[in-house]
């Protein structure tokens, strides 16, 4: 199974349960779009499959709606397990496994990611991802849930990315 927004989300949920750290739905799917973002800048690639996968400028920010269908049912209380998919096997039985994030680049990406926003609260990142300048305040429009392209996403991070190079390269060895 190929890199999707679940392998993504189920392995923020696996690195969570290993600190024992509570990660609820809001800060689920920000942070999985803050990983893709930071992927499209840093590895050239996203960390979405577009043939399922999608980001929307939805009421609180950018969200993922493959991720916040499937675990939605947690509303605001800490998401206790991964997700799975419906899938067929070879003899057309129904199968559900659960999706998983394999490719060592962008599962650093995601830990990256995960170590610097695992403090931040749900409301905290909606704030980080409504910042002037964001791709989610150049398209959001209320009520019509508009795709995001991953090319202004990419610019973004690209942008945020360089901005942190310029910060380190300034700090002396």
């Amino acid at each position: 199974m190929e890199t999707n927004a679940l392998s993504v989300a189920n392995y923020f949920i696996e690195l969570a349960q290993k600190e024992e750290q509570p990660i609820r739905l809001l800060g689920l799917v920000k942070r999985v779009y803050i990983a893709h973002g930071f992927a499209l800048a840093i590895l050239g690639h996203g960390l979405l499959n577009p043939r399922f996968d999608k980001v929307e400028a939805w009421k609180y920010g950018p969200v993922i709606p493959s991720v916040y269908h499937s675990f939605k049912q947690y509303k605001s209380d800490p998401i206790q397990s991964k997700s799975v998919v419906l899938e067929l096997d070879e003899n057309g039985e129904e199968i559900f496994p659960t999706p998983t994030l394999k490719n060592k680049e962008e599962m650093a990406i995601v830990e990256m990611v995960w170590k610097r926003y695992k403090s931040f609260s749900g409301s905290e990142l909606v704030s980080l991802t409504h910042m002037k300048g964001t791709p989610w305040q150049l398209c959001f429009k209320p009520g019509e849930n508009i795709e995001i392209p991953d090319e202004l996403t990419k610019a973004y991070y690209c942008r945020v990315v360089d901005i942190v190079k310029r910060k380190y390269e300034q700090v002396p060895t």
